[in-house]
């Protein structure tokens, strides 16, 4: 059974912004086994994390999700996938 869409047509989209379950992110990595986009969101800020004795040790960067591409199947594409919208190049911000 042939995918619905080959996961590589999907690298244009990595530096790109897009809104997920109410949520702004920017897709930084497609991987392909299994298919998955790879984000970052731009509304957590970062926060500091202890260290094992309770102590402010170090910055830890923004949240990072992954959403499947592809359902199990591999035959249609993912329903959390589907759920992206608003796509943003980041050139056409300014």
């Amino acid at each position: 059974m042939k995918a619905p869409i080959q996961v590589e047509a999907l690298y244009v989209l990595i530096g790109r912004q897009f809104t997920w379950k109410d949520q702004c992110y920017t897709a930084i990595e497609i991987l392909s086994h299994p298919p998955t986009l790879v984000a970052q969101n731009h509304q957590t800020a970062p926060h500091i994390q202890n260290d094992v004795h309770g102590r402010a040790h170090q910055m830890v960067g923004r949240d990072i999700i992954s959403i499947p591409i592809l359902n199990e199947e591999g035959s249609q594409l993912h329903p959390d996938f589907l759920l992206i919208h608003n796509w943003v190049n980041p050139d056409q911000t300014s």
